[in-house]
């Protein structure tokens, strides 16, 4: 590989030893401020590393122009969809670990000592993963044998696992209990591993914390309150420093499918969930070129290209008042990524720039 540049030596530098330091909170004697410190270094680490390997690449972590280093989510995009060392699923797992960050930092998270362990064994596998895919290296030729995330009963079956979380939130509420504190700090993590997957990360609003509640009052199960988590699966494999734990989509269906009203299935349907519109089509193109890590211009003509638009389930034009709104799902910004990892732009550029000016000359009469 090329000689490593100043700036990406500093990066790499820093990134392990964010991650030495997680492993150390993580396997402390006590608690008194474990979760929120673990995954603080976990995420720290991962953009020192992330920004080392996109300034190796491109010579720069910020936009022309900007004084601002890119945030992590423009990393990721970057990562996943320009330089290509990350995949979809450590994306969406990354996401995760940024989200639950953000909500240790500015808010209460209660996640039990499992899910603390996963995070951080996924948090490792990803990490590894991108330092010998980019450097040749690997985390044994810094860490011993002895530094790793330690549980003594790791969960092997995720859905099962979470069945079991979905149940004791299930016995937080029940009478003579309802802990509703305690219920908020652990439904936060469901949500935001929710969202993650949806393609749409982000914290959940107090207003949707308490009818996510309601709605387990009423014996609502999580399959239907969180479809697009039941669609995710463990991977394990090896054994110290390279045993492995992966989160992955399931390769089938997923166990809950929207079905909309005109549909024959629709009448045959057992669960009904009355859906807010504006929630499922949740970007508009600023959002949408911030997440992709491209300019609006090009979102465009990517959406040009992909026939987006022509899609409902990617795109829905609301009319509030006078103004129409261009709104996309989490679907679009999924169908767009992808497509970033093999479309060339400079041709899809080319390709919208011709659309435009053909159809500026059809106006015209020309």
């Amino acid at each position: 590989m090329p000689r490593l540049r100043r700036e990406t030596r500093k990066f790499k530098k820093r990134a392990i030893e964010s991650l030495m330091l997680a492993t150390e909170l993580f396997n402390r004697p006590h608690d008194r401020g474990r979760i929120e410190s673990v995954l603080i270094m976990l995420q720290h680490a991962f953009e020192m590393l992330l920004k080392g390997v996109i300034f190796q690449k491109r010579g720069r972590i910020h936009e022309k122009g900007e004084d601002i280093s890119y945030t992590f989510d423009k990393c990721l995009s970057i990562s996943l969809s320009d330089i290509n060392i990350i995949s979809g699923d450590d994306f969406r797992t990354l996401s995760i670990l940024d989200c639950l960050r953000d909500c240790a930092m500015h808010n209460l998270l209660d996640v039990s000592e499992n899910v603390l362990y996963l995070h951080t064994q996924a948090a490792f596998t990803i990490f590894d993963d991108i330092l010998f895919k980019v450097f040749s290296e690997h985390l044994a030729d810094y860490l011993p044998d002895r530094v790793l995330p330690i549980s003594t009963n790791p969960p092997q079956d995720l859905q099962m696992f979470l069945d079991s979380e979905f149940n004791q939130i299930r016995s937080l509420l029940s009478p003579g209990k309802r802990r509703l504190a305690d219920v908020r700090g652990r439904l936060r993590y469901h949500m935001i591993v929710e969202s993650c997957v949806q393609g749409n990360a982000r914290q959940p609003s107090d207003k949707e914390l308490t009818k996510t509640i309601r709605a387990i009052q009423r014996g609502q199960n999580r399959n239907m309150l969180f479809p697009g988590v039941t669609t995710l699966r463990l991977d394990t494999e090896g054994h110290g420093l390279s045993f492995s734990v992966r989160f992955t989509r399931q390769e089938h269906a997923p166990p809950v499918r929207l079905v909309r009203e005109h549909e024959a299935e629709a009448k045959e349907a057992t669960l009904v969930r009355e859906v807010n519109l504006l929630d499922r089509y949740s970007m508009g193109l600023r959002d949408l070129s911030h997440k992709l890590g491209i300019t609006q211009p090009m979102a465009v003509a990517m959406v040009y290209h992909l026939h987006i638009k022509d899609d409902p389930d990617c795109f829905r034009e609301f009319r509030i008042g006078r103004t129409s709104h261009n709104r996309y799902s989490p679907k679009a910004l999924e169908r767009l990524r992808q497509a970033l990892q093999t479309v060339k732009l400079k041709k899809v550029w080319r390709e919208y720039r011709h659309h435009i000016k053909s159809r500026k000359a059809k106006s015209e009469g020309i």
